[in-house]
């Protein structure tokens, strides 16, 4: 990804990094040391990580749909590349401007949030039972909330850059101006919680 391709990402990352309470939120000085400490003990465990990763997603219908035959070898590529450069650092604005572009890239590629945050759910749980049977119990608690802070940071840029990313879209596509578009989305969703209160 060159940073031509993600200069409109920086500005997006930072307002929804902005939006999580700092000790909320990934601590990129604090939790990339704890990444560095045992880098090559999460490298070791990219293979076996992409395989159960993309096992999972093509053994359930509606996130198998998501895919085109014959791609998997390059999403799983991707996921690798993208594990790589998380484990390895570091955490900078690049880094993050691109987790909010993939936000962007599933409203393309049709996957959702849910599909997203399970499948973030399903990478710190393994993350965490290799790092409980691998490393003493103070490191092993030290990598895990690490890798829910990561998670949740992560799924927080990723899921609202896509509902952002969504209803430009949709203004775009309508000739409307997108800030128009979600003030009347706004409006919408009063009128629909109105309508669910009891008179």
């Amino acid at each position: 990804m060159t940073e031509k391709n993600l200069a409109r990402f920086y500005a997006i990352a930072q307002g929804i990094w902005s939006q999580l309470p700092p000790s909320a939120r990934f601590r990129p000085l604090e939790d990339g040391k704890v990444l560095t400490r045992h880098r090559a003990f999460l490298e070791g465990l990219v293979d076996e990580l992409v395989q159960g990763f993309y096992d999972t997603l093509f053994a359930h219908p509606p996130t198998r749909a998501v895919f085109r035959e014959g791609e998997r070898p390059l999403r799983e590529k991707t996921l690798r590349d993208w594990y790589l450069r998380t484990v390895q650092g570091p955490f900078n604005g690049q880094y993050f401007a691109w987790q909010a572009l993939v936000g962007l890239v599933h409203v393309r590629r049709q996957v959702t949030n849910a599909m997203m945050a399970a499948m973030w759910n399903w990478l710190v749980e393994r993350v965490v039972e290799r790092a409980q049977a691998a490393l003493p119990p103070e490191e092993a608690k030290a990598l895990e909330g690490t890798w829910r802070r990561l998670g949740f940071t992560v799924a927080a840029l990723i899921g609202e850059e896509y509902l952002d990313a969504y209803l430009e879209a949709l203004a775009e596509a309508r000739g409307e101006d997108p800030q128009a578009f979600r003030a009347l989305a706004q409006r919408e969703a009063e009128r629909l919680l109105r309508e669910l209160t009891p008179r």
